[in-house]
């Protein structure tokens, strides 16, 4: 097992928020159209930001990997014993609960401006890898 680098993981998460981000991106435009396409063009930015998030989730359930992580090479194993951690894991526990814990007032915060800091020390773990017991590789 290989530790994925920390570049690696950057470029990772920045595919994956760029992906978000040109949908959220597109909405921002839809009040410039004219009133009777801004409806179906605001439906449409949901749907498509509701099917990516469905695909993050499932790639990352079934995988252990986002759609950044896989075109990085990348995975998301449990560190006790490599295996994909699942829905559980890899979403509940990687994902939501740092959700969870920004919306705590200052405490969130801290957690936001920590959490990637943490990649910094030798074994390359975030708090959210800490928190889920997972690890981030190579494969």
């Amino acid at each position: 097992m290989e530790l994925a680098s920390r570049l690696y993981r950057l470029w990772a998460a920045l595919i994956d928020r760029l992906l978000a981000g040109a949908l959220i991106g597109a909405g921002i435009f839809i009040p410039s159209l004219r009133s009777e396409m801004r409806f179906a063009a605001i439906m449409a930015c949901l749907f498509l930001l509701l099917a990516l998030v469905g695909v993050q989730f499932w790639m990352l359930s079934t995988e252990g990997q986002t759609i950044g992580k896989k075109a990085m090479g990348l995975r998301i194993v449990k560190v006790s014993d490599l295996s994909n951690g699942g829905f559980s894991t890899n979403v509940l526990m990687r994902a939501g609960l740092p959700w969870v814990i920004a919306a705590v007032p200052i405490v969130g915060t801290l957690f936001w401006i920590l959490d990637p800091l943490f990649i910094f020390r030798e074994n390359r773990l975030c708090l959210h890898d800490q928190l889920a017991g997972t690890c981030v590789i190579k494969g």
